[in-house]
């Protein structure tokens, strides 16, 4: 229990750090005129290249499941989907909703964050066993976990 803690806080920080460079290249974009699509594609995929690095090198550095180049697969397919998603409530909460840039940004980058977990911790750097533990009832979780005191 503690270890997964420990990998939600690590996945926290990293997306702190990603949300940071992918804010500030977006404002910077949107501030000179770039259209918000194009704005959006560009600093999701700055914010894309930091996930990758922390996430590979530091959040899931002990799951050793699968080769690199199968996790950078996954990786980039998890993250377009993630962009696609993002960039539609950016669409519809800007367009067609009239909310400002920011508040579209915003409400993009919370729910892109809790998608991203969620396929990023059992698809692209979860262990195939692991990610059947976890999806369990609950009772092999507790099992698991309960010889590490």
């Amino acid at each position: 229990m503690i270890k997964r803690f420990t990998t939600i806080f690590k996945f926290g920080i990293v997306g702190i750090l990603n949300t940071g460079v992918d804010a500030g290249v977006f404002a910077i974009l949107a501030f000179v005129g770039m259209p918000a699509m194009v704005a959006q594609a560009i600093s999701y995929s700055g914010g894309t290249m930091n996930s990758y690095w922390w996430n590979n090198r530091w959040t899931f550095r002990d799951v050793k499941s699968q080769a690199q180049r199968i996790r950078i697969v996954r990786f980039v397919i998890a993250n377009l989907f993630v962009l696609i998603w993002s960039s539609f409530i950016i669409y519809v909460a800007h367009s067609l909703w009239s909310w400002s840039l920011v508040s579209s940004k915003v409400i993009a980058t919370l729910l892109g964050m809790l998608i991203n977990y969620l396929i990023s911790r059992y698809w692209v750097f979860g262990s195939p066993t692991e990610s059947a533990i976890d999806v369990s009832i609950g009772t092999n979780e507790r099992r698991d976990h309960s010889y590490e005191n």
